[in-house]
């Protein structure tokens, strides 16, 4: 057995809706039931998700603000005024400054922009700032993607003398700046049909109303910001990512396309190459010093230039990498070092740790651990610390943080993020409350994580058209996320490892002759936990290969589950020392003739304990077991794989050579006759001086001919006399069967026969036989499985002896 590492969840669909969508546009079913997952089920809505249109995007004098906003930019720019964009340094605010900058140049605007240093300012409007501005001349400010929490900064602007208005998206507070117009389709009486735009989606509607046209030319830069802000790609979002990445594909943009060619992008621009290589290293000059750089990059137009900010951008985004790479690492030793304390909410902190990476932070702390995580950077000089939170579902980031605000000196964020700054003081008691909260609020079952399931599709399904047409529900993101499918049940037919430090695995599975390559990246330790041969159900994202001109489907892996007993073939001949140590670190209980110092103590059961009582209740707690030793008898065996039900591996650890009383082959009852027709025939033979010859004679080795004269001597069918072997006349007669030593010879060679020298095939066909009637199983093709299990299957790594 193999465990996922998430719950699965299929959630249920309504089949008609599934199957009308499938019968009026068309399509699979599955790529139908994909649409009525995300809650698009009427064939009108699914034809524009299949087909964005510009036509699809709303007026954008549906905005609560736009006419004023419009209007006073007119005259601001009639009367060429000065003008201000006010943004923020991630990408999205880099994203929305650059929209603005080149519009309003477009429109021969007197304008600049200003991005506050995250370092020295923090995020948003400040006063600073804004007197700035003022003392330059600047008449109008134009917010993007900020502003809408700025009430105290909006009142110093007007008493500033400076106009502003302020595009973004954000959460409206209760009390909204006093501003001359706000653009934010979450205002409160707002009626714009779509609230979930980004920041540059906010500003692309101004651009939209200001030109009486929709912006095409710029479209690569609205998707860009849109794809990195993780917004729902849906509605309106949907059809800027889509129609975005077209344009980012023509290359026609002097400043990503540079940022392409750093990034070794150099087929088809994706939403995840947006999400992973260009976002973040847009981000990084905000992270590491000045958003000003990305900036520029957006709005040069010279090739040569661009080529040298998107390096220095890259140079960042390494730096930032290697940043993250260390806090992150210093932050997991001080989780191992004291794992208790995290056990239900992970709280590091410590002197120096950039507060521009720590979200990152927190989000790999998520990923490795699946717990809510805080990481906070301590400012020595002022013993402040500043956090970024992360959040699994079932726990309220921002509702915990309002429980713990009694530590907090501010704190704001949603449902699964947040920051907060708190004295370093403070640090130990609001972790202690947290942890508390999060032991009331989640279950042992809250800190697995959940992985949606899509669809299940059997192999005949997965097909060179069937991946094609799954383009069409590209691009891929928030609210519309790469479909998760499920293959069940199939057979592992080739396993192996690849890349330069062999840290991938590549499967083939095979169901009724079907097959499908599945790779799992950085996933090559799963060659240990699995077998070539087992029956596996597998889930993962479905993607189009192509090498040498051939195309194929395959399944990039994201989990996979074994519901049945594996059974390990380690047996050889190689130290047992070494495959102990391989699972000493498991909750594994080892099986042994005689003790070993390598066992941890507790974890060893001896075969000789196995006839004693209460035997059952040391084998009811291990998942794994490995015989380092194999049995006695297969009798005690038996005794002991009964009691084993509950299962989920069984290691075969052992070899022969250690066993030096086995014989290679049971002498046959013919070699006994023939020996004592011969003794007969002596007058006195001497047992250590003639065995060679007598092993010419009879063609057996010499510890066959002593155990033939050992089970003789014990029958009182001879007497050694002074080494010499001397036939008893008129022996008792009696069946060989009645020699103890005989017996348990015999008992051996049935161990080794069904349990050493047999091949894994022979293993598994004896195991199968005897657990179908001890065990509650029903089992198929040398497979079994529990009767509360759902899929069939036995399977085996093997290594040859």
């Amino acid at each position: 057995m193999l465990r996922s590492k998430t719950r699965w969840q299929v959630d249920s669909v309504n089949d008609e809706q599934v199957q009308r969508l499938s019968k009026e546009l068309d399509i699979h079913p599955s790529i139908a039931r994909l649409l009525v997952r995300r809650g698009i089920a009427e064939p009108e809505a699914a034809r524009h998700f299949l087909s964005p249109s510009l036509t699809d995007l709303h007026d954008p004098f549906l905005l609560d603000g736009m006419e004023q906003a419009v209007g006073r930019i007119r005259r601001a720019i009639e009367r060429q005024e000065k003008i201000w964009v006010y943004g923020d340094y991630d990408a999205d605010g880099v994203s929305s400054t650059s929209l603005m900058m080149k519009l309003f140049r477009h429109l021969q605007a007197h304008v600049d922009y200003y991005i506050p240093n995250r370092f020295r300012e923090g995020y948003g409007l400040n006063k600073d700032a804004l007197q700035q501005a003022a003392d330059q001349g600047v008449q109008l400010i134009v917010t993007v993607d900020t502003g809408i929490s700025a009430v105290e900064e909006a009142a110093f602007a007007k008493s500033l003398g400076l106009d502003l208005i302020i595009t973004d998206h954000h959460e409206p507070p209760p009390t909204l700046p006093e501003a001359l117009a706000i653009l934010n389709p979450k205002k409160p009486g707002c009626p714009y049909p779509f609230d979930m735009l980004a920041g540059v989606g906010v500003a692309f509607k101004l651009a939209t109303a200001l030109l009486g046209r929709i912006p095409e030319e710029w479209l690569e830069i609205v998707a860009l910001g849109t794809i990195a802000d993780l917004v729902p790609l849906v509605d309106e979002n949907r059809v800027i990512a889509s129609l975005g990445l077209k344009r980012m594909n023509q290359r026609e943009h002097v400043g990503i396309t540079a940022l392409l060619e750093v990034s070794g992008i150099d087929g088809e621009v994706t939403a995840g190459h947006v999400g992973f290589s260009l976002g973040p290293r847009i981000n990084a000059s905000g992270r590491l010093d000045s958003a000003n750089l990305a900036v520029e990059l957006m709005l040069s137009d010279h090739w040569e230039e661009a080529r040298r900010m998107a390096e220095e951008l890259n140079i960042m985004n390494r730096e930032r990498q290697q940043l993250v790479d260390q806090i992150t690492q210093e932050a997991i030793e001080q989780v191992e070092n004291n794992p208790e304390q995290h056990r239900y909410v992970i709280v590091v902190a410590k002197e120096g740790w950039n507060v521009g990476v720590i979200g990152i932070v927190a989000s790999r702390l998520v990923e490795k651990y699946y717990r809510p995580a805080i990481v906070l950077g301590i400012d020595e000089e002022t013993g402040m610390a500043k956090g970024s939170a992360r959040s699994i579902v079932g726990f309220d980031m921002y509702q915990a943080l309002t429980h713990c605000q009694e530590f907090l000196e501010h704190f704001g964020g949603h449902v699964m993020a947040a920051g907060m700054a708190l004295k370093k003081e403070n640090i130990p008691s609001f972790h202690q409350k947290c942890s508390l909260l999060a032991s009331e609020w989640l279950t042992d079952e809250d800190y697995i994580p959940i992985t949606t399931v899509d669809d299940e599709l059997k192999l005949e399904e997965i097909t060179v058209s069937f991946v094609d047409k799954l383009q069409a529900l590209e691009p891929y993101g928030i609210g519309n996320p790469t479909p998760h499918f499920v293959v069940r049940d199939a057979r592992i037919s080739r396993m192996q490892r690849m890349g330069v430090d062999r840290n991938h695995l590549r499967l083939q599975l095979n169901v009724d002759g079907r097959t499908l390559d599945v790779v799992g990246f950085r996933q090559a330790e799963l060659a240990e936990e699995i077998a070539e041969n087992a029956r596996v159900s597998i889930l993962g994202e479905l993607q189009m290969n192509e090498w040498n001109g051939k195309r194929s489907p395959q399944l990039i892996l994201r989990d996979l589950m074994i519901p049945h007993l594996q059974i390990f073939d380690w047996r050889s001949n190689r130290s047992r020392k070494e495959y102990v140590s391989k699972l000493k670190d498991r909750n594994c209980l080892f099986i042994c003739q005689k003790r070993w110092n390598e066992i941890p103590d507790g974890r060893e059961l001896l075969w000789d304990e196995i006839k004693t009582d209460g035997w059952e209740e040391k084998v009811k707690s291990a998942p794994y077991f490995a015989l380092v030793d194999p049995p006695p008898s297969m009798e005690r065996f038996q005794q002991f794989f009964a009691q084993i039900q509950h299962a989920e591996r069984l290691y075969f650890v052992y070899g022969d050579t250690d066993f030096e009383d086995l014989l290679v082959k049971m002498p046959t009852r013919d070699h006994f006759k023939q020996l004592y027709k011969l003794l007969l025939s002596k007058k006195s033979i001497h047992s250590v001086r003639h065995l060679p010859a007598l092993s010419r004679v009879m063609g057996l080795s010499k510890r066959s001919l002593s155990f033939i004269i050992s089970v003789f001597e014990e029958l009182k069918f001879i007497n050694i006399q002074q080494g010499n072997i001397v036939v008893v006349p008129n022996p008792v007669k009696q069946p060989l069967e009645n020699s103890q030593l005989y017996q348990k010879q015999l008992a051996k060679e049935e161990v080794f026969q069904k349990l050493v020298y047999s091949s894994y095939r022979e293993l598994c066909d004896y195991l199968f036989a005897f657990v179908q009637s001890s065990w509650q199983i029903g089992g198929t093709d040398n497979g079994f499985q529990r009767k509360d299990q759902s899929h069939s299957g036995f399977s085996a790594a093997g290594h040859s002896f």
